[in-house]
């Protein structure tokens, strides 16, 4: 397995496992309230720190194991696995961004708002890496 897929297979984990963990934690009988938001925030410091100091450790432990893979440069296939990756994510990016302008005029709270922006984000991150692990995994 390549050093890139590895950090991709790290990132997919990561993502998942963090923003599981503020979906499941995030106080739902506050989303309708001014404390919604500020309770995103105070899960959103969390979260961040987790996603940084995990994907800094497992790049270090991965780099450390495979010295040689780390300064390895970017060729075509890893282009072209990120350029597909990317179009892939943009579309459920612009989907739900779409989405999240027709609530604002439907009154939908700011911390719901804020949530589904979370979400939204989260999911084009999901489908870009997710789409490069099959990538790398099919070689084409």
């Amino acid at each position: 397995m390549a050093f890139r897929e590895k950090i991709h297979w790290v990132t997919l984990v990561t993502m998942i496992l963090a923003f599981g963990w503020y979906f499941l934690a995030y106080p739902w009988q506050a989303a309708n309230g001014p404390a919604g938001v500020w309770a995103a925030a105070g899960l959103l410091v969390p979260v961040t720190v987790a996603i940084i100091v995990a994907m800094t450790v497992a790049t270090a432990v991965i780099a450390i194991r495979s010295p040689a893979e780390v300064d390895a440069k970017e060729d075509e296939r890893d282009r072209n696995f990120h350029m597909r990756g990317t179009h892939y994510a943009y579309y459920p990016l612009v989907v739900a961004i779409w989405i999240n302008i027709f609530l604002i005029f439907w009154g939908v709270s700011q911390a719901q708002q804020l949530n589904l922006m979370i979400v939204t984000l989260v999911a084009a991150e999901l489908v870009r890496i997710g789409t490069q692990l099959v990538l790398y995994r099919r070689s084409y």
